[in-house]
């Protein structure tokens, strides 16, 4: 079983990397025909809400002591599962 700093350490890598890659969407938008734009900036909008609720959950993570990591894991891989399955179905739309 990983410890705390361990599993910590893996989501902070994992989400920034899907920063990254919703940065890259970003300017995708940014470049699409007018029609597009619009659709492609509310499911932008979507995945940054869907970030900032899997960034919250980490600070919680991190601010967590004691065994209570674990209780909120559960919620932290809720969010980083909303946020990949968010991720997943945009970047369809973008191809």
């Amino acid at each position: 079983m990983k410890t705390k700093e361990e599993y910590q350490a893996e989501m902070e890598e994992q989400i920034s990397k899907l920063h990254t890659k919703i940065d890259e969407l970003k300017v995708q938008a940014s470049l699409a025909k007018a029609d597009a734009k619009d659709k492609y900036h509310e499911q932008i909008e979507v995945l940054n809400d869907k970030y900032a609720v899997a960034r919250e959950k980490l600070q919680e993570l991190k601010a967590s002591s004691g065994n209570a990591w674990q209780d909120i894991r559960a919620g932290l891989e809720s969010a980083w599962d909303e946020l990949q399955t968010s991720f997943k179905r945009a970047s369809t739309h973008f191809k």
